[in-house]
């Protein structure tokens, strides 16, 4: 049986890796405007996005935890950033000041802490996040990433089930050798 799961898991990794290698290569994706609604301006913004997000690592991160802490609802500030990723304050505030200019993000003081200033997406960042996860819902669509993972899952499921049993059994099994004595 280990050897199945060890199947599972190369199908799930395997159909993973196709969904992967249909997104973003080095930070840019198909010129495709009916991806964008025909929003030719949209398209632009977004291709200019992701150029400068991918452009290097510590701007990947920062902008990725930027929409990971606004969705999870964490307050999201210089400090909690530079936290993240070990890059000098200077250049943090580089890429915060990139961002304000381009309009992916803004800031606004903290009402609990008034020295803390928090770093929002605006709402054209977020159609960005919104366009990325249309995206990635395609691509594990056409990769069949549901399939492969629902297997590992029922896997997982039944092998639960044995081990209850098993042990279950075994309870049992010891209740009536004592009854034997």
């Amino acid at each position: 049986m280990n050897n199945y799961r060890e199947f599972l898991e190369n199908n799930y990794a395997s159909s993973l890796a196709k969904t992967e290698s249909k997104e973003y290569y080095n930070g840019f994706t198909e010129k495709n405007l009916d991806f964008y609604n025909n929003d030719k301006e949209l398209m632009n913004k977004h291709h200019r996005f992701i150029k400068y997000m991918y452009s290097t690592f510590p701007k990947y991160i920062i902008q990725r935890n930027i929409i990971i802490y606004y969705y999870q609802s964490i307050s999201c500030s210089i400090s909690v950033l530079n936290k993240s990723v070990a890059i000098s304050r200077t250049s943090l505030k580089k890429i915060i000041n990139d961002s304000l200019a381009e309009g992916w993000v803004y800031t606004k003081i903290d009402d609990s802490n008034k020295r803390k200033i928090l770093v929002l997406p605006t709402k054209l960042r977020i159609k960005f996040w919104l366009l990325y996860c249309k995206n990635r819902f395609q691509n594990e669509k056409e990769a069949d990433l549901d399939k492969a993972r629902n297997s590992l899952r029922e896997y997982d499921a039944f092998e639960n089930k044995k081990e209850f049993y098993n042990e279950k059994n075994a309870i049992k099994n010891i209740h009536s050798k004592k009854a034997k004595l």
